[in-house]
């Protein structure tokens, strides 16, 4: 991502609060549609200026904000004592909280930037479209903003971690420390300087920072919420990208995760992963010997991490009357990119405008960089990506699913390995009952 603004490495500082305002409306009466811009990067990573999204989005008559908001263990460290010394009893969740108050800054002063506070969208890539979903799934969200685009990432795939679990692990991080849990642990932990925290988180490998149930800001499983039709009721735009995962695995990024390279391995990682469903899992993404297990890997995975969670929150959010539009994004770059296909936050690239300083142009890059811009635009516009200039894009419909491609072609397609993918629902579904893995 800094390879979109010309950088190897992005600056970190605990003064992190602040948002920037593109706006093409100073001086007008009339009020531009908002876009709130929810930066990606696991929740420890990140910045509001990736992508750049401001200076070009800002052209086509929308009011652009982006925000920053605490990360790692300065946003989400949940620890006994700070639930005991909390008016809600809960802790963690600090980085939601950071882009609530952020929206209600919006709510109240975007119409100095010639911006409406009636149409506001909130979107986001990877874990900041995962923290919209938690934004969704949250009462303290509710009338803050009025259509959601998720980008590659959502928060019904999965079980949220409880409070109880979240404090155990933080507990651990003051004692390996060398802070012990005292009635003075929160005194150490502030006194000391915010990079030393920092650091250390960085070297736990069972800190579990992201989002937590802690019955205040999630008050149960975002699965369960959705499930029920309880979330905030708005318009979205949900999607994945047709190779999630290859980046992860690619030097073009920094750190390399594992791949299995035999039938063997393979199975073994699905066993790591999902202990007695793993020869379900292996069944609906099978490989019948070695020089399929890429292929086979590369599929399940993308799948298992964001495809069907995408295609799971455009059905609950449809089946309860809401409307969502469900997108493939599926372009594959030239050159380097090729054998990594449409990967992890590739659109963000053409939804900015602004790609990656070894990208390949491609002929029809910009018209495929329009086409999204357009759609988004014209979703914080109307809470409908349609418009006369662009493919039709039609609503998704529960009992015909079909997602919206964008790449070389841009039109409905059947959603890709919709049958396989209802082994994740069916794992699901068991670890959300009584005495499931929650």
């Amino acid at each position: 991502m800094p390879q979109m603004l010309g950088r190897k490495q992005m600056s970190t500082d605990e003064a992190c609060l602040y948002l920037n305002v593109w706006t093409p409306n100073l001086g007008s009466r009339d009020r531009l549609p908002v876009m709130v811009w929810i930066h990606g990067g696991g929740n420890v990573e990140g910045s509001q200026e990736w992508p750049p999204l401001g200076p070009t989005l800002a052209t086509h008559g929308v009011v652009v904000v982006t925000i920053n908001y605490r990360l790692g263990i300065l946003g989400f460290l949940s620890h006994g004592a700070l639930t005991a010394e909390s008016p809600n009893r809960a802790s963690g969740n600090y980085g939601l909280l950071d882009q609530m108050a952020a929206l209600k800054w919006v709510q109240r002063n975007i119409d100095r930037f010639g911006g409406d506070p009636n149409r506001v969208t909130v979107f986001g890539a990877s874990s900041g479209s995962l923290d919209i979903c938690d934004l969704m799934a949250s009462p303290l969200a509710d009338g803050l903003f009025q259509r959601a685009i998720m980008q590659s990432g959502v928060c019904v795939d999965s079980v949220v971690p409880l409070l109880t679990g979240t404090e155990a692990s933080g507990a651990q991080f003051a004692a390996d420390l060398g802070l012990g849990n005292g009635p003075d642990v929160l005194t150490k932990l502030r006194a000391l300087p915010a990079d030393d925290l920092v650091r250390q988180a960085a070297k736990e490998k069972d800190l579990d920072l992201n989002p937590v149930v802690d019955g205040w800001v999630l008050r149960q499983q975002p699965a369960t919420i959705f499930a029920q039709g309880q979330q905030v009721k708005v318009p979205v735009i949900v999607g994945s990208n047709a190779d999630e995962v290859s980046i992860f695995a690619s030097p073009l990024v920094e750190g390399r995760s594992y791949r299995p390279k035999t039938v063997g391995e393979y199975r073994q990682w699905l066993s790591r992963e999902f202990h007695n469903d793993a020869d379900k899992v292996f069944a609906a993404y099978p490989a019948r010997n070695d020089a399929e297990v890429p292929i086979a890997f590369r599929a399940m995975d993308t799948d298992y991490e964001f495809g069907f969670g995408a295609n799971l929150l455009a059905h609950e959010v449809a089946s309860h009357g809401e409307r969502a539009y469900l997108y493939m994004f599926t372009k594959v770059g030239a050159g380097e990119f090729t054998e990594l296909g449409a990967f992890h936050s590739e659109e963000s690239m053409f939804l900015s405008g602004k790609y990656w300083t070894s990208w390949v142009r491609s002929p029809g890059d910009a018209q495929l960089s329009n086409t999204i811009i357009g759609y988004w635009t014209e979703f914080a516009r109307s809470g409908k990506p349609s418009d006369p200039r662009l493919q039709p894009w039609p609503r998704y419909q529960p009992n015909a699913p079909m997602a919206q491609e964008l790449g070389l072609q841009v039109k409905q397609i059947p959603v890709p390995h919709a049958a396989s993918m209802g082994v994740f629902e069916e794992i699901l579904k068991s670890q959300l009952q009584p005495g499931g893995t929650q």
